[in-house]
């Protein structure tokens, strides 16, 4: 917001309270109820009228986190670790007037986090002072019980989710401590504090008996009850979708003044202001930091400004609590070279999520092999990094990488139709680039992106071992326990026959393939074309 705007809010707010009526320059009335008109007083009694400005307290909020289990790399000149975003907070933090607040997708996934299972980051967010958390999709990536272990652990900063539940139906880890909100006093302001995740989970993590209820009937719950206990502002650390707070959210819950983060990760400029609530929308992991400063007076927000950061451009002192932190984990993660590759290895988000990749080939092989099923379908969200290897070495921790989530194969029983409709689900949301789209061996198919969702691949362009799939026939797929629990739309595959073990990891699996096979030159093979 500029300057000229944050004062005429403030002018606005001003004689909104002393019940004077004007028209500021270019801000003319449209509703019917603004005076257009100077005011009838006479120049004399307009002179004398006085008022006393609102007296407020300043509060400052530090967000986001959305780390994605990555401590960033030690000493990185860019600034881009763990210890130079906390320095930064650091920096800008008022004392006593400072919420820092996270916004869920911290825990999961990444190398470290398949070796610590989230840990390596609630400690660094404890040493970095971290005062409120909410729960994103990737902090569920090994299921609920290590998530509540994990906010049992939680000592210095508080978990909290409006929408995410136990089957009792209570809030989702209370018993290990978290919460529905959270009020505060900071410089003598009562601050309410939530979070909600997205109605989306359950198809993209791992979440087991956890409940999510549809974000905004949670908050219409929430809000009225923290404004009940004495909030007088109101933040909603968020991780959903930046259109859904946008579009449904702040138009449908009054009394919501700030909602900062955002599921999707963009980040937006300025920011957006829908129904008195102020949205900020920083990205993820340490490229960019947000601050909202509010000024607070006669309960509620009487302006308000924010900043981006753009962590790379400035001078930070790291944390050195923070750093001394990342680096216990960053150490306990050996890494050697376990071969190397003759090609690039192609592991960029956009190619995996809308067509056929070497990797893809690779990973789906690897699982093949391991089982030895019919087919292989693996979902091309969980190969990760979204970057484009030349060739040469290739580690361990590179592979963990890669495949951050531990998850681990298995094979089912599945008929030709059963076959058919995964594949469909596959490819049924290419538009928004989501992570089930199918990458695969033993088969190959076609598919149209122009036709209608759920119609896109007829069952005479697939092919299972050079021959016409037959829909009446019975398939071994092998696949990876999140596709076979239902995870990334395959709610098909839960009910099918399970006839492997499912306890070799995909990790492991590809690390040991690449060791006996190595030099590997993966390619592309026609399995997937577009019609």
């Amino acid at each position: 917001m500029s300057d000229d705007e944050m004062r005429r809010r403030s002018l606005l707010k001003y004689l909104g309270a002393t019940g004077i009526s004007a028209t500021l320059a270019g801000c003319g009335g449209g509703d019917g109820d603004a005076t257009t008109e100077a005011p009838t007083e006479t120049p004399t009694e307009t002179a004398t009228q006085t008022a006393t400005p609102v007296p407020t307290e300043s509060l400052t909020l530090l967000h986001d986190t959305h780390v994605g289990g990555r401590l960033g790399t030690a000493g990185a000149e860019d600034n881009e670790n763990i210890e130079s975003y906390f320095g930064l907070m650091d920096d800008l933090a008022e004392p006593d007037r400072t919420l820092r607040l996270g916004a869920g997708d911290d825990l999961g996934s990444s190398a470290l986090s398949s070796e610590f299972e989230g840990q390596h980051v609630v400690d660094p967010f404890e040493a970095g002072d971290l005062t409120h958390d909410t729960f994103g999709n990737h902090d569920f990536d090994f299921g609920p019980d290590v998530l509540r272990t994990r906010v049992s652990e939680t000592e210095d900063f508080l978990w909290v989710s409006a929408n995410v539940d136990e089957p009792s139906g209570e809030a989702f880890a209370g018993a290990e401590g978290a919460e529905r909100y959270d009020i505060v006093e900071i410089a003598g302001v009562s601050v309410g504090i939530t979070g909600v995740l997205t109605p989306r989970a359950r198809q993209v993590t791992s979440l087991g008996d956890a409940e999510v209820r549809d974000p905004t009937a949670a908050l219409s719950e929430v809000v009225p009850e923290m404004r009940e206990e004495g909030a007088e502002v109101v933040i909603v650390m968020s991780h959903v979708a930046n259109d859904l707070a946008r579009n449904e959210i702040a138009p449908n819950v009054d009394g919501i003044d700030v909602i900062v983060g955002d599921d999707a990760a963009e980040q937006f400029d300025e920011a957006v202001e829908v129904n008195d609530t102020v949205l900020s929308f920083v990205g993820d992991e340490y490229d960019f930091l947000g601050e909202v400063t509010l000024e607070v007076g006669d309960g509620e927000i009487q302006s308000y400004d924010r900043t981006v950061y753009d962590v790379s451009e400035e001078e930070i002192e790291p944390n050195e609590a923070v750093e001394a932190v990342a680096d216990f984990y960053r150490r306990q993660v050996d890494s050697e070279v376990i071969g190397e590759s003759t090609v690039p290895l192609n592991c960029v988000g956009e190619d995996l999520r809308t067509g056929e990749t070497n990797m893809g080939n690779f990973v789906a092989d690897a699982i093949r092999a391991d089982v030895d099923s019919d087919v292989v379908i693996q979902n091309g969200g969980g190969i990760r990094t979204g970057t484009l290897y030349p060739p040469g070495d290739i580690t361990d921790l590179l592979i963990r990488q890669i495949l951050p989530f531990g998850n681990t194969t298995i094979e089912l029983e599945v008929s030709g139709r059963t076959l058919h409709d995964a594949l469909e689900n596959g490819v049924s949301e290419v538009e928004s680039l989501e992570g089930r789209f199918p990458q695969v061996s033993g088969m190959e198919f076609a598919w149209d992106p122009d036709a209608e969702s759920g119609d896109r691949i007829d069952p005479a362009d697939v092919t299972v071992d050079g021959e016409p799939l037959d829909v009446e026939a019975t398939y071994t797929l092998g696949t990876n326990n999140f596709m076979a629990d239902g995870g990334d739309g395959y709610g098909m595959l839960p009910d099918a026959a399970r006839t492997g073990s499912g306890e070799t990891s995909l990790a492991q699996l590809v690390i040991d393939r690449i060791r006996e096979r190595t030099p590997i030159s993966p390619e592309t093979e026609g399995r997937i074309t577009r019609l």
